[in-house]
């Protein structure tokens, strides 16, 4: 199969990382890209060098001018689910990046409407495609440990966007847990059940809305405590956060992205981390490449990947109504 054509939606901010990626991914030919602002747009042709490449303000334009395979969505994310559908309906696949939608009833939606088209959606859920995360979950499948019994994870970072981020409600769930959440269903290989949070904004927090908030959770029997905040204070975590994972036979853990194990006699020793042929984003767009040259799903599809997005929306709920909320009830 020849190289697959994309239409890049959205090239401000994140956006221009993404054209870097695509304009250099062997599997992939950036055919045009589309943003409403006109400077986003002067400044990616700065830096795609393929010549060949078009412009446009209006993504429907592009989407029946330009004949592509997939519409790579980097756009902030009260627009995503309108785009994609624009997208599925011009026979285009969709690959995503997360959050799926500014809320999880819109997330609904699209997975709804998504069903009446052929082609699919995929959420970019990058954190998986690490090495050492990679690491961490064949430990767990190997049951290294035994049986993971529960979790303690935290994230700990202080990073001023601007921009969109800055209007959110509680931005630290709505936009930087899905990623932990995420991890923990990848990790793990169990869905979420119940959830029961709550969110606080400090006083020098340069967010309009609360980022920090504590999250008790449950994944089947497994029982899960996490801990954000991204107005923290003093040393940081990476952005995988750090964990520990309990079980029987001991404890994996992940602390400056350097997984280990310790037993239950207390000796200690490093999981090996492999080398990945991608990694990260990449590893993201070689899966929706993969995906569509193979005639299958891809592992984050909209059909799977909205169960990491139900503990976003569960928590959120559970914020608003002081209480313990079921996930799969919400997922309904």
């Amino acid at each position: 199969m020849s190289k697959l054509k994309v239409i890049q939606v959205g090239t401000g901010g994140f956006g221009t990382s993404w054209i870097e990626i695509l304009d250099n991914f062997n599997e992939i030919e950036l055919v045009a890209v589309v943003d409403v602002n006109l400077e986003n747009l002067e400044n990616a042709k700065g830096i795609i060098k393929n010549n060949s490449v078009e412009y446009f303000n209006d993504h429907l334009e592009a989407f029946s001018k330009i004949n592509a395979d997939i519409a790579v969505i980097i756009t902030p994310p009260q627009t995503h689910k309108k785009l994609a559908l624009d997208a599925l309906a011009h026979d285009l696949n969709v690959f995503l990046e997360k959050p799926i939608a500014q809320t999880f009833e819109d997330a609904k939606d699209l997975l709804e409407k998504s069903k009446q088209h052929k082609k699919f959606i995929m959420i970019s859920q990058n954190y998986r495609w690490r090495p050492e995360i990679e690491a961490v979950r064949k430990a767990v499948e190997k049951e290294l440990i035994g049986k993971v019994e529960y979790v303690e994870w935290n994230f700990r970072r202080a990073t001023k966007f601007g921009g969109w981020r800055d209007q959110y409600n509680e931005i630290l769930i709505e936009d930087m847990s899905i990623h932990h959440f995420d991890l923990m269903r990848h990790i793990l290989g169990v869905e979420p059940t119940t959830v029961f949070a709550k969110s606080m904004k400090p006083s020098w927090s340069w967010f309009n809305g609360n980022g920090t908030a504590s999250v008790i959770m449950k994944f089947e029997d497994i029982f899960i405590n996490y801990f954000g905040s991204w107005v923290t204070r003093g040393k940081e975590t990476s952005w995988n956060g750090e964990f520990k994972l309990v079980g029987e036979k001991g404890v994996i853990e992940l602390n400056d992205d350097c997984p280990t194990v310790t037993f239950e006699n207390g000796s200690s020793e490093k999981i090996e981390v492999e080398d990945m042929q991608y990694e990260d984003r990449n590893y993201s767009i070689y899966e929706m490449v993969s995906a569509i040259k193979q005639g299958r799903k891809p592992a984050t599809d909209l059909s799977d990947n909205i169960n990491s997005f139900a503990i976003v929306g569960a928590a959120l709920e559970s914020i608003k109504q002081a209480k313990e909320i079921n996930v799969q009830e919400l997922i309904k």
